[in-house]
C-alpha cells in the first residue's frame, strides 16, 4: 500500500485512458473531450503541486473533468458542514435505537418485532450501498445525494409519527435506503471537492465523527427516552437533515453528467441491482432470524441461505460476464491494493458493531448503568479511535505512506479484541477504560488506512474512483450489519440456553419471555446471590 512502491497504476494520470480502451467505450457519442494540450496542462498543474504519481485523481466517467469538481472558499466550508451534519445523522441512526427497543416494544405491545427496528435499517443500508455509487455516475452526485436525503428524512418522519410497529419498521427500512446512499455518496462528494493529497485529514474528521455518532447513539436515545419521548430520536433528523439538504442544494453545484435521460436509464444495471440486493437481504435475514425466530436447522433458515447464496453467485456471473455497466467493475477487483483494504474494512466494522452490541449490554445489565452512563463509558473506545484516525491522517499526508499504518492496525486487531474477553462482572472502572483503548487504536488505524489506500490505488479508469469509494462504504456497511446481527443472535441464543439450563425441570418456561424479561431475572438472581454472600 505504500505509495512509493506500487507500480500497477503509477504511470496513469487522472486524464489518461487505460491501454487498449478507447474513450468512446466509456462515454456516449457526442460527449465533449479535452484536447491533448489541455491534458498536458492539467498534468503539469498536478506536477507543479509536487503531488506523488499515485496521489492523482481520475475522472468520474460521466463526461466531466475531475478538475471541474473542486470547490474553494466559503462554498467549500458550507458543503463540508452539510456533509458533516449528514454523516453525524447516519452514524447516530445506526445505534440510537439500542436504548429505545424495550420502550417501543412496550408502547406497541410488539416485543417479538423490536429487533427489526434496528436490523431493518442496517439491512437496507448495507445492500444498496454499491448501487448508489453507480447511480451517482449516471444521474450526478448532487441529485443522487439530495434524493438519498429525502428518502432518509421521509423514513425518519414515518418513524416519528408511526401509529403501529409495522409502520415504524417500514419507516426504518425507507430511512435505511436513504442512509445507504448518504453514507456512500458523502465520501464520493468529499473525494471530488478537494484534490486527493488533501483528503487524509478530511477523512480522519469524517471517520471520527461517524464513530462518535455511533457510540453517542445509545446515550442520546436514552436521554430522549428518559426525558421527552422515544419519537424524538427520529424527529431530530428532520431539522438537521433539512439544513444539510438546503446547503447542498444551494452551494454544491458540480458539472452535470453529459448524458441524455434515455442514455441514463439505459445505463442502470437493473438485473445486477436486483440480484445483489436480493441475495444479501436473504443472507442477512437468515443470520438475523436464525436461533431466535426460527431454529438454525429450520427449513426457512436453510432455504434463505441456499437461495441467497445462489442469487449472489448469479450476481457474480451477471456482473462480471454479461453486464454492460457492472456495479462492481472487474478492473477494481483485480487491483489487490483496493480489494484487500475493502476486505479488511469489512472485518473492522464487523468487530466494531459486534463490540458495540455487547458493551451496551455489559454496561447496562452487568454494571447497572443507565443508558446515558453506558454511553459515557464508551468514551475510551471512541476517543482513542478518533485520535488515532486523526494522527494517522496527518502522517499519511506528510509521508504519503499508507501500508505501515494498515499493518499496525492489523497487528493490534487480535490483541485489542482479545483483551475485551478479560471484561467480567468484577472488572473495575480502570479495567473497563484500559481494555477499550486497544480496540479503539485498531479501528482508527484500519479505517483511515483502508480508505486512503483505496483512494490512492483505485484504477485511473473514468468512474473507478467513485465505484471504489462506494465499494468501501458497501463493505463497511455490510460488515457492520453482519457484525451487529451476529452479535445479537449469538447473545440471544446463548442467553436463552444458559437461562433454560437453570430450570431443567421446566425449560419451556422461557419460550414466551423477551430478552428483557430474562435479563431482569438475571439481575434479581445476581442481587440475591450478593445478599446471601453478605
Amino acid at each position: 500500500m505504500s505509495t512509493n512502491t506500487m507500480d500497477n497504476n503509477s504511470t496513469h494520470t487522472s486524464t489518461s485512458e487505460p491501454s487498449g480502451q478507447s474513450e468512446s467505450s466509456e462515454k456516449p457519442e457526442g460527449v465533449p473531450t479535452a484536447t491533448k494540450d489541455e491534458l498536458d496542462v492539467s498534468i503539469k498543474d498536478i506536477e507543479s503541486q509536487r503531488t506523488p504519481e499515485k496521489f492523482v485523481d481520475s475522472n468520474a466517467g460521466d463526461g466531466t473533468n475531475v478538475f471541474e469538481q473542486y470547490v474553494t472558499g466559503v462554498r467549500l466550508y458550507l458543503c463540508f458542514m452539510a456533509c458533516f451534519i449528514s454523516m453525524f445523522l447516519i452514524g447516530l441512526d445506526q445505534t440510537i435505537v439500542v436504548t429505545l427497543l424495550q420502550t417501543i416494544g412496550s408502547n406497541f405491545d410488539a416485543y417479538d418485532d423490536i429487533g427489526w427496528v434496528s436490523s431493518g435499517y442496517m439491512l437496507t443500508m448495507a445492500v444498496l450501498s454499491q448501487t448508489w455509487g453507480r447511480l451517482s455516475i449516471i444521474f450526478g452526485r448532487k441529485y443522487s445525494m439530495l434524493t438519498a436525503i429525502i428518502l432518509f428524512e421521509a423514513g425518519s418522519l414515518m418513524c416519528g409519527v408511526a401509529p403501529t410497529m409495522n409502520v415504524l419498521i417500514g419507516g426504518r427500512v425507507l430511512a435505511g435506503i436513504g442512509g445507504g446512499g448518504i453514507q456512500t455518496l458523502l465520501f464520493v462528494v468529499m473525494s471530488e471537492l478537494v484534490p486527493i493529497h488533501k483528503r487524509a485529514l478530511l477523512f480522519a474528521c469524517f471517520i471520527g465523527l461517524m464513530s462518535a455518532a455511533s457510540v453517542a447513539g445509545p446515550l442520546i436515545g436514552g436521554a430522549f427516552t428518559e426525558n421527552i419521548s422515544w419519537r424524538w430520536a427520529f424527529y431530530i433528523n428532520l431539522p438537521c437533515g433539512g439544513a444539510a439538504f438546503l446547503a447542498l442544494f444551494l452551494f454544491y453545484n458540480p458539472p452535470k453528467p453529459k448524458f441524455t435521460w434515455k442514455q441514463k436509464l439505459g445505463m442502470v444495471d437493473y438485473v445486477g441491482s436486483l440480484l445483489l440486493s436480493g441475495g444479501l437481504t436473504m443472507g442477512l435475514l437468515a443470520m438475523s432470524m436464525g436461533g431466535t425466530t426460527y431454529p438454525w436447522n429450520s427449513p426457512a433458515i436453510i432455504c434463505l441461505f441456499i437461495v441467497g447464496g445462489i442469487t449472489l453467485i448469479g450476481f457474480g456471473i451477471w456482473n462480471f460476464k454479461y453486464s454492460k455497466f457492472p456495479i462492481i467493475p472487474s478492473v477494481i477487483i483485480r487491483e489487490k491494493y483496493v480489494i484487500i483494504p475493502v476486505i479488511s474494512l469489512f472485518f473492522t466494522f464487523f468487530c466494531f458493531f459486534g463490540l458495540t452490541v455487547y458493551l451496551s449490554t455489559y454496561f447496562e445489565i452487568i454494571h447497572g448503568a443507565s443508558p446515558m452512563s453506558a454511553g459515557i463509558r464508551f468514551l475510551p473506545l471512541i476517543i482513542s479511535m478518533i485520535l488515532t484516525s486523526f494522527i494517522t491522517g496527518v502522517l499519511i499526508k506528510k509521508t504519503h505512506f499508507v501500508k505501515p499504518f494498515a499493518l499496525a492496525g492489523g497487528f493490534i486487531a487480535p490483541i485489542g479484541m482479545g483483551t475485551c474477553t478479560l471484561l467480567s462482572p468484577s472488572s473495575s472502572n480502570a479495567e473497563n477504560i484500559g481494555l477499550l483503548i486497544l480496540p479503539g487504536l485498531m479501528i482508527g488505524l484500519m479505517m483511515q488506512s483502508s480508505m486512503m489506500s483505496v483512494q490512492v490505488n483505485a484504477p485511473k479508469d473514468p468512474g473507478s474512483m467513485i465505484l471504489s469509494t462506494a465499494m468501501v462504504n458497501f463493505s463497511r456497511s455490510l460488515g457492520g450489519a453482519v457484525g451487529g446481527i451476529l452479535a445479537q443472535t449469538v447473545f440471544n441464543t446463548s442467553l436463552r440456553k444458559k437461562a433454560t439450563s437453570v430450570f431443567t425441570k421446566n425449560p419451556t418456561i422461557f419460550e414466551g419471555f423477551t430478552k428483557s424479561d430474562i435479563m431482569e431475572m438475571a439481575i434479581i438472581h445476581h442481587l440475591m446471590r450478593e445478599l446471601r454472600r453478605h
